[in-house]
C-alpha cells in the first residue's frame, strides 16, 4: 500500500527535500455508507490529510503569503463534505484527494479516512489513498 511515507520517499529521490503539511485526527459526523442502517445515520469519521511539496520551504520574510497556507486543508475538507452524501469511503477519499492536490505546488498527497464506530471492539476500518503528480 502506498502511504504518505512512500510519497515522501519518492519525492526525496527527485528533490533535495520535502515539506509536508498535514491535518490529523479531524473527526466529523458524516452520512456515508451503502447499508440501509447507515443511510440517514451520520457516523463519526476521522480524517488524516497530508500534502507534500518539493523542496524545504524557506520563507524569506516569515510571511504567510510565502507558503501554502495549511488552513486550506480544513477548507478543502469542508468543501468536499458539503457536496452531499457519499455511499463509499473510496469516493469520498478520491474527491478529497483531488481537492487537496489542486494547488500547483503540491507534488503528492495522502488521505486516510477511518470509520470510528463501525466495528465493535478492536480494529479500524477505513480507506487510504495517495496520489503523486
Amino acid at each position: 500500500m502506498t502511504s504518505h511515507k512512500d510519497a515522501i520517499t519518492n519525492l526525496l529521490s527527485s528533490y533535495n527535500g520535502v515539506t509536508t503539511l498535514f491535518l490529523e485526527d479531524i473527526v466529523r459526523d458524516v452520512d456515508i455508507g451503502v447499508h440501509n442502517f447507515e443511510i440517514g445515520n451520520p457516523q463519526k469519521i476521522r480524517f488524516d490529510i497530508y500534502v507534500m511539496m518539493s523542496e524545504v520551504q524557506k520563507p524569506a520574510n516569515d510571511k504567510l503569503n510565502e507558503v501554502l497556507n495549511y488552513e486550506y486543508l480544513i477548507t478543502s475538507l469542508e468543501n468536499v463534505l458539503s457536496l452531499g452524501r457519499f455511499s463509499l469511503l473510496e469516493t469520498l477519499a478520491n474527491r478529497l484527494l483531488e481537492e487537496v492536490s489542486a494547488p500547483t505546488c503540491v507534488k503528492a498527497a495522502s488521505v486516510v479516512i477511518t470509520k470510528l464506530e463501525i466495528l465493535d471492539g478492536d480494529g479500524k476500518l477505513g480507506c487510504s489513498m495517495t496520489k503523486i503528480k
